[in-house]
Parts: structure tokens; C-alpha cells; sequence
């Protein structure tokens, strides 16, 4: 039995979500995954897990490019549901287990090549026990490559997000509560839930101590794609994600 339910789970939540990412010009299709599999580089002949894997899209697009194996973990049932009709096709080289991200005990030490999570990690309360159990996870040399929501974008705890002009045009985001750290309570599709906001030093700074040497970061803005202009003109003030790739010091 799941000590929490997945918000993802609840009402009508998870169709919504399904038709916000239906978006071709959504920001996981045009930023996020993109940039992601950049960062991921060469899959072929690696066993990969993905915390937070959703409905399987980036297992699927690993497992395209030629990974031996492939695993997901996700708190949502509705997700993984969808995520084992997006995988049928490659049986039995994948396995999905509904679970937190933070519950890794079952899976084998040493056993994966790569870890990736894509915009999940802003979730985690405790990020680094969480880091230490994708230590213990990953092969010697093995690679943690994520995304999550940039802490400037989490670190909004109230008031106006922007400084606007008279015209509404957006001026700047304010970073009022970007020194203080630890839980937020959010709404999306009139839903509440929490996630927790790090500063960049510390998510950094617990990945180092954790046993990670960083080899990356991107943090995509409109400055780069100029193609991005008509969907995402907020990017032209700040980034929305933080990327990092990382490798498991021997």
C-alpha cells in the first residue's frame, strides 16, 4: 500500500495533464526533452532507471535508441498504466514499479548504467538521501542526468511573480524568497500539493558530497533558441529548468 497518493492520481487530474502534454509546443516537448536527451547522450547497450517516469516517454525514447534495459518507478498508477501501453511493444526489456522515487531499496546495487529524471526532483523533501541511494544504484563511472523546475521558479512562496510595465509586458521575475529553502504549497488544476524548494548552490553542493562529479549544466533560455519565441517568451528573463549531468565518482 502507497504511504501517499500521487496527485497525479486524483479526479480529473491526470486527463488534464494528458492534454496540456498533447501540446506539440509544450515546454517538455520543445525544452525539456530536447535538452535532456542531449545531455544523455549515446544509450546503446546501457540499463537505464528513471525516477518519475510518468507514462514511460522517455523509457520509450531510450529504449529506441537502443538501451539493453530500462526502468521506471512513478507514484501514479494512472501514469504507469499509460506508460506500460507505451512500452507493450518492447517486452521484456523494461520494468515499472509504483513507488516514491525515494523507495530504491528493492532495486540491485551497481546495477544501472544511467539514471535520469526529467522535471520530478523539485518533489523529493529529502534530496540528499535520495542522491545517496542513486549512488549506490549506479555502476563505477555510472551517470545521474535530471531536470527539475530552476530554483528561481521554485523558490515563489507569495505576491506578484513579475514586475510588469503599464502595458502588462513583463519586466522581471522577482526572487524574493530565493535564500529561503525548504517546503512549497502549490495549486495546478485546482489541486494542491507541495514541492520543495534548493537553492542552486545547495542542489549542487549535495551532489558533491553525495559522491557526484558535475559534468554539465543547461539551463535553457530564449537568448539560445531563438525558434522558441512565440511559445515561451518568458524564457527571455529566466530559465524554467536546471539540467545537470553528473558521474559517480569511483
Amino acid at each position: 500500500m502507497q504511504e501517499k497518493q500521487s496527485v497525479y492520481d486524483k479526479d480529473d487530474f491526470f486527463d488534464l495533464y494528458q492534454k496540456l502534454r498533447s501540446n506539440p509546443n509544450s515546454l517538455n516537448e520543445i525544452v525539456e526533452k530536447p535538452t535532456m536527451l542531449g545531455l544523455v547522450g549515446d544509450v546503446s547497450g546501457k540499463r537505464i532507471l528513471d525516477l518519475g517516469c510518468g507514462c514511460g516517454e522517455h523509457l520509450k525514447l531510450y529504449l529506441e535508441r537502443g538501451a539493453a534495459f530500462v526502468a521506471g518507478i512513478d507514484l501514479s498508477q494512472a501514469m504507469l498504466q499509460q506508460a506500460a501501453k507505451n512500452l507493450a511493444e518492447f517486452r521484456p526489456h523494461f520494468l515499472l514499479e509504483q513507488a516514491s522515487m525515494e523507495r530504491l531499496e528493492p532495486l540491485n546495487e551497481g546495477s544501472f548504467d544511467l539514471i535520469t529524471s526529467s522535471f520530478a526532483f523539485h518533489y523529493v523533501q529529502d534530496f540528499p538521501a535520495l542522491l545517496a541511494k542513486i549512488h549506490t544504484k549506479l555502476k563505477p563511472n555510472g551517470q545521474l542526468v535530471f531536470s527539475q523546475e530552476h530554483p528561481i521558479v521554485t523558490c515563489y512562496q507569495g505576491g506578484e511573480r513579475w514586475e510588469k510595465d503599464a502595458q502588462k509586458r513583463q519586466l522581471a521575475y522577482r526572487l524574493n524568497f530565493y535564500r529561503d529553502e525548504g517546503e512549497r504549497q502549490r495549486n495546478w488544476f485546482k489541486q494542491p500539493f507541495t514541492t520543495y524548494h534548493r537553492t542552486t548552490a545547495t542542489i549542487i553542493n549535495n551532489l558533491i558530497s553525495a559522491g557526484f562529479h558535475i559534468e554539465q549544466m543547461a539551463e535553457p533560455m530564449l537568448a539560445d533558441q531563438p525558434q522558441w519565441q512565440d511559445e515561451f517568451k518568458d524564457l527571455q528573463h529566466r530559465p524554467v529548468l536546471l539540467f545537470v549531468k553528473a558521474r559517480k565518482n569511483i
